[in-house]
């Protein structure tokens, strides 16, 4: 408790030395505790979101808001519906005294093939985070996957094959001197180990 409630801060920069100053929110990066304070703090906001019952389900499964880390991403089945849910967000974040960074939050819109048509509509839309508006995008890595809005896994597929071969070749060049028959277990090795 007294680690969070009087943590004492400075800024360094090239060099340069700010004052100490008390860091009165947020949670620790990397801390152990950071990630199950940041699920309790969050709670009654995703609680709030899925007692609306205006986001996405599947089944009876509220799947509208969903959360990890420090990620939250809404799921709409429309544009008034994310509007309401972003204003029970801004709601939550003025009782709470915390914000959302618009900056970081993109919105992206992905329509069945069925109603593309309506692609150009949807891109004038105006959705904010408090007075912020968000920044359309036609697509977007989330946690490592590249989403699209056409729902084309392509971008997604080639992201990951690239992520393998740079993960394979830092281990060819960590074991260079080694016969191929071992390189080729330490790369078979590596990347079960990583899944």
């Amino acid at each position: 408790m007294n680690f969070y409630i009087n943590n004492f801060v400075r800024v360094s920069w090239c060099g340069y030395f700010s004052e100490y100053f008390l860091a009165t929110n947020g949670v620790k990066q990397g801390g152990v505790l950071s990630p199950i304070l940041f699920c309790v703090y969050l709670d009654e906001l995703l609680i709030g979101l899925s007692k609306a019952g205006i986001g996405c389900y599947i089944g009876s499964n509220f799947v509208g808001a969903l959360a990890y880390a420090d990620d939250l991403v809404l799921v709409a089945p429309s544009a008034s519906a994310l509007r309401k849910m972003l204003s029970i967000c801004d709601d939550y974040a003025r009782e709470y005294s915390m914000s959302f960074n618009a900056q970081k939050s993109k919105c992206l819109v992905a329509l069945p093939r069925s109603r593309h048509s309506l692609a150009p509509l949807l891109c004038d839309c105006d959705f904010r985070i408090g007075e912020t508006p968000m920044e359309m995008v036609s697509s977007y890595c989330h946690l490592g996957h590249v989403i699209t809005s056409n729902l084309d896994d392509t971008p997604d597929i080639i992201n990951r094959q690239s992520s393998f071969i740079g993960q394979v070749n830092s281990v060819l060049c960590s074991f260079g001197k080694l016969f191929s028959d071992v390189k080729i277990r330490s790369v078979l090795l590596y990347k079960f180990v990583r899944l």
